[in-house]
């Protein structure tokens, strides 16, 4: 196997105890226990705790990616940008997952400078997608000409990102249908009114 399909299993590792039993119980022994193996072999490929769970947040980023790539095939119009931000909805298992350990990420770097720029940087690139998105959909006129790109995409954002958290903190969340109609009705006042 190859160094880099093993580090991948290890972070899938890494993953499922995040997701299981959050990033304080995550340990090196607890992701050997996962793939039931030595701590060495864990060490082998991630230093320490801390190497192992930023390679975690990139997969988060990388699988958002992939996640909002695969949305928007064969979508054009703002059915491309209401199927880019439903990749951040917790809708289905893969993005309850992805959900979780960016919560959990989230609350150990609060405090870790290193980490906290490592996480604002994945966020960025994410929201650079959101961006081009609105550029490319405001110059073929899919939404309104006075729609600020980078101002809207913070507004998506923090859309996407309460429903999100929503789920995890309310004892009666948005249902999967329900946060996309919010997210739906949300985009449909950015399209230009319709003269009838």
């Amino acid at each position: 196997m190859a160094q880099s399909d093993r580090r991948l299993e290890v972070s899938e590792a890494a993953w499922q105890v995040i997701v299981r039993e959050g990033l304080d119980r995550t340990s090196m022994r607890a992701i050997a226990q996962e793939m039931s193996c030595t701590t060495g072999v864990v060490t082998h490929y991630f230093r320490n705790k801390q190497e192992l769970i930023l390679f975690a947040l990139h997969q988060v980023a990388a699988r958002l990616q992939v996640l909002m790539e695969r949305a928007v095939a064969d979508l054009s119009g703002c059915d491309r940008l209401v199927a880019m931000l439903s990749s951040f909805l917790p809708i289905d298992q893969e993005r309850q997952e992805i959900l979780r350990v960016w919560v959990a990420f989230l609350g150990y770097a609060v405090g870790r400078a290193d980490l906290m720029a490592d996480h604002q940087q994945s966020a960025g690139e994410l929201r650079q997608m959101i961006i081009q998105e609105l550029v490319t959909l405001r110059s073929q006129g899919d939404i309104r000409p006075d729609v600020d790109p980078e101002q809207e995409a913070n507004v998506l954002l923090a859309l996407v990102n309460g429903v999100s958290l929503d789920t995890l903190i309310q004892a009666k969340s948005l249902s999967h249908e329900q946060q996309e109609t919010v997210l739906q009705r949300y985009v449909d006042g950015l399209c230009p009114k319709q003269i009838v």
